[in-house]
This record gives C-alpha cells, sequence and structure tokens, in this order.
C-alpha cells in the first residue's frame, strides 16, 4: 500500500510527456546493454582462435567488458525506476547508449589485430578506442549519480544517499583514468616501466601494453580510495536523528 501510494505520487509530479520518455528510456537502457553484451559475446565467434592460450586472451578480455557493462546496466537501470527524468539527463543517457553500442565493435578489432595483426594503425587506433568507449561510460554513470543525488538530497536514506554518492565518484575517477590512457602509447610496454629483476621472476608478460596495466593500477590506487574517502566523508556528516 505504502509502495503504491509513493508510486502515485511520483507519477503526480510528472507530465504525461516525462512518462512517456521513461517508458521510451527503459525500452532504451534495456536494448542497448543487452545488444552490446550479445554482440560481444557473438564476436568471440568469429575470432581466428590457433590454441588454448588465444581462447583465454579472448574469453578473459571479453569477461572484463562483461563485468563492467554489467555493472553499468544494474546500476542505471535503477535510476531511471526511483528517480524523475528530465532535461540533460536524457542527453547523457543517449551519449552513454551509443558508446556501449560500440563498444564490441573496438573489442572485436583488438582480439582480431592481436591474434593476427595485418594492420598496426588499426590496433592503435582499436585501443584508443576501446579506453575511450570506457571513460565516456563512467564518467557518464558518475554524472548520473550526482544528478540524482542532487535530486534527491533531501528525500531519500542516508545510506542511500551514501552508496549513490560514492559510486558515482568511483565511476567519475575510474573514467578519468581511462582517458588519460588514451594518450599513452602502445608501444609502451610493461617492459618500459619494470626493471629486469622484477620482469624475470614474473610470466612471460612485458608485451602487455602498459595503458592496460594502468586501468587496474588506477583502479586499485585511485578509484579505490576515492570511493572509500567519499564514504568517510559521508559518514561523518551523516545527519543525527
Amino acid at each position: 500500500m505504502v509502495i503504491l501510494e509513493e508510486e502515485t505520487s511520483k507519477a503526480r509530479k510528472e507530465s504525461v510527456h516525462q512518462q512517456a520518455e521513461r517508458h521510451a528510456l527503459y525500452i532504451i537502457i534495456d536494448a542497448v546493454f543487452g545488444l552490446a553484451l550479445g554482440l560481444g559475446a557473438f564476436s568471440l565467434t568469429d575470432i581466428p582462435l590457433r590454441n588454448g592460450h588465444d581462447l583465454f586472451l579472448a574469453v578473459s578480455f571479453f569477461a572484463f567488458s562483461y563485468f563492467v557493462i554489467s555493472m553499468s546496466w544494474m546500476a542505471l537501470r535503477p535510476f531511471f525506476k526511483e528517480y524523475i527524468v528530465y532535461g540533460s539527463i536524457n542527453g547523457f543517457l543517449f551519449i552513454t547508449g551509443f558508446f556501449i553500442a560500440i563498444l564490441p565493435v573496438s573489442m572485436r578489432l583488438i582480439m582480431m589485430q592481436y591474434l593476427k595483426q595485418t594492420s598496426l594503425a588499426i590496433l592503435e587506433a582499436s585501443l584508443m578506442l576501446y579506453p575511450l568507449c570506457m571513460a565516456v561510460i563512467s564518467m557518464n554513470m558518475g554524472v548520473f549519480s550526482f544528478a540524482f543525488s542532487k535530486q534527491s538530497w533531501k528525500t531519500i536514506p542516508w545510506d542511500d544517499l551514501t552508496h549513490l554518492l560514492s559510486e558515482g565518484v568511483g565511476s567519475f575517477v575510474m573514467g578519468i583514468i581511462f582517458l588519460i590512457s588514451v594518450f599513452i602509447p602502445l608501444e609502451r610496454t610493461l617492459a618500459d616501466v619494470l626493471p629486469f629483476n622484477v620482469l624475470s621472476k614474473l610470466p612471460p608478460v612485458e608485451w602487455i601494453p602498459f595503458k592496460v596495466v594502468f586501468w587496474f593500477l588506477g583502479g586499485i590506487a585511485l578509484a579505490g580510495p576515492a570511493v572509500l574517502i567519499t564514504n568517510l566523508i559521508l559518514r561523518f556528516r551523516r545527519p543525527k536523528d
């Protein structure tokens, strides 16, 4: 009964046009994210895998992208159910949807060129397109979190607000990390940044582009602490009951 009253109250605040936009956005969100996951998985079926190493590389790369896309999908979908959608938020959503949709293209190009390189220029371009897509997706997820938290600052429970803002900060910082990696040259590998005595103790990883390692290092060293710091700040600012 309470839920029904909340939904009725929410609907009264929206115009018929806004309600129609909300319904259309549900369809677009589900279609774009679902299509991106499907195309990403389907692209693996036509990659010329030669051995188990190639298979492991292809599946691992897809798994990373699948994790980002699915997490974005699960995080984004509830926002448009719980909060009123209006104005520039729609524009950010369409931009996010576009880069989600072309993400499988960059994935496929990278895998094809790594397994059987035919053009260094295509490999370089695809390894710039992929982090650019990830940057736009991640930063827009942060924008959504900030926009919805501002809209509901005084109406939602503090724990929900903390979760919303901390996720937004983490996503935005991760987006900046991806954006910086766009400009890291492909020729720069682990062999260029790690000393030989360290590389000699590791499996053969010296060929891995440094920009790929930069994503993981940035997530651990910057995005993770940013989420923790945001949580701590909001915990100290929690209003007294």
